[in-house]
């Protein structure tokens, strides 16, 4: 009885395995898990298949690409140096007044008759003061002289003056327009663009069969 009592003690004081109990919706993400994982590996190991029945022409499609890569990239960074060195060339068509405002200086070189002389062409009236002084103190006279210039009749000059002259001239003419482009605003942003094209090229162009010469593909479109 004492054995039998002590065994009955020994069973009830072992600790009895107690197991979590997952909800319903975990579970069910569990499996969703399970199968999606399945799933990708399923076709993984499909393209993996794909690749090694067709490694000729994966291999031919990747060289292919690394060819279209390099070309592309070295006709960008070719496109970029000419931008920077370009100019601008171009004809501006002008057809406007020109407007002008000096002042002439008239003297006696400027005139033009040799002998520096003007001829009337219809009489002149003239009414000027006059003061007459009689000589051996015989006194002062003023009055006023009328007389006419006859037609025809030839005066010495000597001007010397300032004439202004403000006026405007047509203007036609076109005006060829030639700037280098690293001359105006855009030549920074353009070197700029050059260093960062540089700057993506040169880590990867090691590893790309880079052309010698860069292609152009203005030409293949005028074909």
């Amino acid at each position: 009885m004492a054995a039998e009592t002590a065994a009955n003690t020994t069973v009830s004081e072992r600790p009895r395995r107690r197991y979590a109990r997952i909800a319903p919706l975990y579970k069910a993400l569990i499996w969703t898990s399970f199968l999606i994982n399945a799933v990708l590996i399923v076709i993984v190991g499909v393209l993996i298949g794909i690749v090694i029945n067709h490694r000729n022409q994966v291999a031919g499609v990747a060289a292919n690409a690394q060819v279209f890569a390099a070309s592309n990239l070295s006709e960008l960074q070719d496109v970029v140096s000419d931008l920077q060195g370009s100019t601008i060339v171009y004809t501006v068509p002008l057809d406007t007044r020109l407007p002008i405002e000096l002042d002439v200086p008239i003297n006696a070189a400027t005139i033009m008759t040799p002998r520096n002389v003007v001829r009337l062409t219809e009489p002149v009236p003239l009414t000027a003061p006059a003061a007459i002084t009689f000589p051996g103190g015989g006194g002062n006279l003023n009055a006023t002289v009328n007389i006419v210039l006859p037609a025809g009749l030839e005066l010495p000059v000597d001007l010397n003056m300032d004439v202004k002259l403000i006026t405007s001239i047509p203007v036609q003419l076109d005006v060829p327009v030639n700037i280098p482009l690293a001359e105006t605003e855009l030549g920074p942003q353009f070197q700029r663009l050059g260093a960062i094209v540089n700057r993506l090229v040169d880590p990867i162009a090691p590893l790309l069969p880079m052309p010698e010469t860069p292609p152009d593909s203005s030409e293949a479109g005028r074909r």
